[in-house]
């Protein structure tokens, strides 16, 4: 029988915690550096761990064998830190955004959701996603309306009834929205919107950290895609 040696264990607390911090870090696609900032951060801890980025901005992570690194062949995994998100489209006369979609979520997946608006200058502001005619009590057709770019609109939380108002804040076509995660963690269940593919980066870094607890390399050299 041969022997092998045992695989160390996971630290089950960090992994929801770098997941948590994970979901709660806006990253919609093309709008990630700051995911990508974060998994670099964690993975600074350990100095065998080599990182670079690539020209598209995804994060290129290498972890050496202990005693044929460079050499032999590679193993390779991938996950990606992007979600689904919004980008603004226009800003409507009353001072309300239409927005299109990053990603192909469904828009009654989102109605109701909380959000932030990424401005380019001025940080981010919140609003909420509804339909334009969204009081049941007043529009015949609010339950069976079809949900789409047109129909649905951000409010912002702010006090603005024009465009002009809503520049103002420093919000332009083109920035981006991300919808809130709403992460819970409720005996031993996380729920939580974008666990795809959240979930598995946080795993990698569970595995990476572990590995280097235990003072253990893989059996080669392993490089781990950490795509934007």
């Amino acid at each position: 029988m041969t022997n092998q040696t045992a695989l160390p264990q996971i630290d089950s607390p960090y992994l929801v915690e770098i997941l948590t911090k994970l979901l709660n870090t806006p990253s919609p696609t093309g709008f990630a550096s700051a995911a990508i900032d974060l998994v670099e951060q964690e993975l600074a801890k350990y100095p065998e761990v080599r990182c670079e980025h690539t020209k598209k901005g995804a994060l290129l992570v290498t972890l050496p064998a202990k005693n044929t690194a460079g050499t032999g062949p590679k193993r390779a995994l991938t996950a990606h830190v992007d979600t689904l998100g919004a980008m603004v489209r226009q800003i409507k006369p009353s001072g309300r955004l239409e927005l299109t979609n990053v990603g192909g979520f469904a828009w009654n997946s989102i109605e109701g959701e909380n959000c932030l608006v990424h401005t380019r200058h001025n940080g981010t502001i919140r609003g909420s996603l509804l339909p334009h005619e969204a009081s049941v009590h007043v529009y015949d057709n609010v339950r069976d309306g079809k949900r789409d770019n047109l129909s649905m609109e951000v409010r912002l939380d702010r006090r603005v009834t024009t465009a002009e108002d809503t520049r103002l804040l420093g919000i332009e076509v083109g920035d981006y929205v991300s919808f809130d995660a709403r992460v819970e963690v409720v005996d031993g269940f996380v729920k939580s919107r974008h666990l795809d593919d959240k979930a598995c980066v946080a795993n990698i870094l569970a595995a990476i950290k572990a590995l280097h607890e235990a003072n253990l390399r893989p059996a080669v050299d392993t490089c781990f895609l950490i795509s934007n």
